[in-house]
């Protein structure tokens, strides 16, 4: 980081993205998780299309890993907890919809920025 702060004084620090994970001591407590053609199909992946420490393309990359089994939701905003901590109505309501009445949309959702 702070090399980049000297090369980029504006922004070098904030997209260093040197984030404490980098520096765990330890291994993972579990191996990661095979995605296999087994399992349930009604996997909904919330996602911001501008979020640093999991950017888009990783979304999209689960999806098309699970294939007809998940939709993604796709959030025009930056940030980091796309659901939880958005106030997108149309993430909300698509996400609040699956949890609760346990609707899966048909297709892949696009939510306009907020």
């Amino acid at each position: 980081m702070a090399q980049d702060r000297e090369r980029s004084p504006l922004y070098g620090a904030a997209v260093a993205n040197s984030t404490p994970c980098a520096y765990r001591p330890h291994e993972p407590a579990e191996a990661p998780v095979k995605i296999t053609d087994d399992g349930p199909a009604n996997i909904l992946l919330v996602q911001n299309r501008r979020d640093v420490p999991t950017p888009h393309r990783g979304g999209e990359m689960f999806r098309e890993k699970f294939g007809d089994r998940a939709r993604l939701v796709s959030e025009d905003a930056g940030g980091h907890g796309a659901y939880v901590l958005g106030d997108n109505a149309c993430a909300w309501n698509t996400a609040t919809s699956h949890l609760v009445d346990g609707e899966m949309p048909t297709r892949d959702v696009s939510c306009r920025a907020s």
